[in-house]
C-alpha cells in the first residue's frame, strides 16, 4: 500500500480490524429494517422511553407510509423533515428514503415551511402519520443500483447544505462498525437527524440489528442510560462533560453501564473533558471526528487509543497528508510531517453539494477538509488549532 494512501502504518493498525469494507448494492431502509424484519421480526428495533417497536412493527409502518407517499403522486419527489432525534422522524426518514424521496433534513430551530419553498419540496414530512401499518410488501419499491448514488438527504454542510446518498450514508455506518466492532448491545443517539453524527448513530444500531433507544422527553441522557441499559452512548464532548458536572446523582447511577460513549469532537478539544466524562461514566470514552460532507475520518479504537489524541483514521477512510496551499500531496508519513492539510477519499463522502457540485473542494478525488493535523510516533492523530 502506497504510504499516502492511509495515514496509520500497518504495524500500529488494531489488530483484527479491517482497512477496507465493501458497502452491498441496497438502500438504506432495505438493509437497515426490511432484512430484519425477515429474520429477526421480534427483537426491538426502536425503544423511546415506554414506546417500543419490533422490526416487523418498524417494517410495517415504513412500508404503509411509503406507500403513502408514492401513491398521493407529488410534483416532485422532495420533501422535508424536522431534524428531532424522535421515533416518528426516524419512520418517516426511512419511509421517504424507501419510496425514494430526496430529504432535506432541518434543524429544529428552523422554519419547516420557508425550507420546503427554498428546497422546491413538495411534502413535509413531519405532517405525515406513521401509525398506520400495511400488510402488502409487493409494492414496496427497490432503488434502482445508480439511484443508491444519487442525492437521498440533504443536511447542512460547513458552507451550504449537501447531499449524501443511500450508498455514502450506508458506507459511513459500515465503516464505523467495521472500525470499532462493537458489542451485539443496544445504541443511544441523542444528536439531531440534521447532523451527519445524528444520522449516523440512528442508523448503526439498525444496521446491526439492535435496539435504537431514544431519549424520552422527561429523561437526560444519563437517566436514559440507567434505564435502558444501553452498550454505547453517542454524544458530543461538550454535553457529555456538561452532564457528568450538573447532573452527577443521575451519572453516578449510570456507571458501568456503557461499554463506550462515543463523544463527536469539533477538532481540538481538552483532554481533561474526555478523561473526566470517562471516570464518570466508568467505560471507554471514545473520540470520533468528522465533517458533514466526508462522515467520519478520525476515531478512537477501543484498545488503541490517547485521551490526548483524536483517534486514527477509520475502515475505508483513504486519508492523505497534503499541502494546505494547493492540496498536493506529501510523499511522507504522518509521524514525518509536522503539519498538513487532512484530505481524504472513501465512500462515505457526500455526493455533491446541492444547487450544484463544488470542485474547489476537491483534488485529485480527494476532499479538502481545511483542517489542519499532526501525528506523533505511534500514528495516533492530532487535531491543531485554525
Amino acid at each position: 500500500m502506497p504510504k499516502t494512501i492511509a495515514i496509520t502504518p500497518s504495524w500500529f493498525w488494531p489488530e483484527s480490524v479491517d482497512r477496507v469494507a465493501g458497502i452491498p448494492p441496497y438502500g438504506v431502509s432495505e438493509f437497515c429494517v426490511a432484512r430484519h424484519a425477515r429474520y429477526i421480526p421480534d427483537s426491538p428495533a426502536i425503544i423511546a422511553g415506554s414506546q417500543e417497536l419490533s422490526f416487523s412493527q418498524l417494517h410495517a409502518r415504513v412500508l404503509a407510509l411509503s406507500e403513502k407517499l408514492l401513491s398521493a403522486g407529488p410534483d416532485s419527489k422532495r420533501a422535508v423533515l424536522s431534524g428531532a432525534m424522535d421515533a416518528a422522524n426516524m419512520i418517516r426518514l426511512l419511509a421517504a428514503l424507501k419510496a425514494g424521496f430526496h430529504i432535506r433534513v432541518v434543524p429544529v430551530d428552523e422554519d419547516l415551511a420557508d425550507a420546503k419553498g427554498l428546497f422546491s419540496a413538495s411534502i413535509n414530512l413531519s405532517d405525515e402519520e406513521v401509525e398506520s401499518e400495511a400488510v402488502n410488501e409487493t409494492a414496496q419499491p427497490i432503488p434502482e443500483l445508480e439511484a443508491l448514488r444519487s442525492p437521498a438527504v440533504a443536511i447542512p454542510g460547513d458552507a451550504c447544505v449537501i447531499n449524501h446518498s443511500h450508498r455514502s450514508l450506508l458506507a459511513g455506518v459500515i465503516s464505523t462498525v467495521t472500525f470499532l466492532q462493537p458489542q451485539d448491545r443496544p445504541w443511544l443517539g441523542t444528536i439531531g437527524l440534521d447532523r451527519w453524527e445524528g444520522l449516523l448513530s440512528a442508523l448503526t444500531p439498525l444496521y446491526l440489528g439492535v435496539p435504537l433507544i431514544l431519549n424520552a422527553e422527561s429523561q437526560g441522557f444519563a437517566e436514559t442510560i440507567q434505564q435502558h441499559q444501553p452498550g454505547y452512548a453517542v454524544e458530543d464532548l461538550s454535553t457529555a462533560t456538561l452532564a457528568t458536572r450538573e447532573d452527577k446523582r443521575a451519572v453516578k447511577k449510570a456507571r458501568g453501564i456503557l461499554d463506550a460513549v462515543l463523544l463527536s469532537t469539533p477538532g481540538v478539544f481538552n483532554s481533561g473533558d474526555r478523561q473526566r466524562v470517562a471516570k464518570s461514566f466508568r467505560c471507554s470514552s471514545l473520540t470520533f471526528f468528522g465533517k458533514p460532507e466526508t462522515g467520519t475520518i478520525f476515531a478512537s479504537h477501543p484498545q488503541w487509543y490517547l485521551d490526548e489524541s483524536v483517534g486514527i483514521p477509520v475502515t475505508n477512510a483513504h486519508v492523505v497528508p497534503s499541502d494546505p496551499r494547493n492540496g498536493a500531496p506529501i510523499q511522507a508519513l504522518w509521524e514525518l510531517v509536522e503539519s498538513a492539510e487532512v484530505t481524504v477519499k472513501g465512500p462515505m463522502l457526500m455526493c455533491g453539494y446541492e444547487g450544484g457540485d463544488n470542485e474547489d473542494h476537491y483534488v485529485d478525488g480527494r476532499y479538502r477538509t481545511g483542517v489542519i493535523a499532526s501525528s506523533d510516533a505511534n500514528g495516533m492523530i492530532y487535531v491543531l488549532p485554525d
